[in-house]
């Protein structure tokens, strides 16, 4: 569940995805596209946290030195797409409460 493959190359696959979509939500008046980019991106944070968890596991019989050999990369590497999916996480969650506060000002001025 380490291979660097796996770690780095689901979330790559996942980021050029979300990327594909905000393109697309960016030049499209399809409404639920932000609610799927809030998807890939939640996906993607779950699926590299679960890739960390399975680190941890493997720290707990072995260093992170040792774990870091064995793998062929620094095992703290995984945390840089936990940071990409979770800023990311973070701004779909931002872009759908202030879409909400829209639709809220619409409702209440009419």
């Amino acid at each position: 569940m380490l291979n660097i493959y796996f770690v780095f190359g689901v979330p790559l696959f996942l980021i050029i995805l979300y990327l594909v979509f905000a393109y697309v939500r960016k030049h499209s008046n399809i409404h639920y596209l932000g609610f799927i980019l809030l998807i890939i991106s939640g996906f993607m944070l779950v699926f590299t946290l679960q890739t960390w968890q399975q680190a941890l596991a493997e720290m707990d019989t072995y260093t992170s030195q040792a774990v870091s050999r064995q793998i062929g990369y620094p095992v703290f590497l995984i945390w840089l797409p936990i940071s990409i999916s979770g800023c990311l996480v973070l701004l779909n969650l931002y872009r759908g409460w202030r879409r909400l506060q829209t639709f809220r000002k619409k409702n209440n001025a009419g």
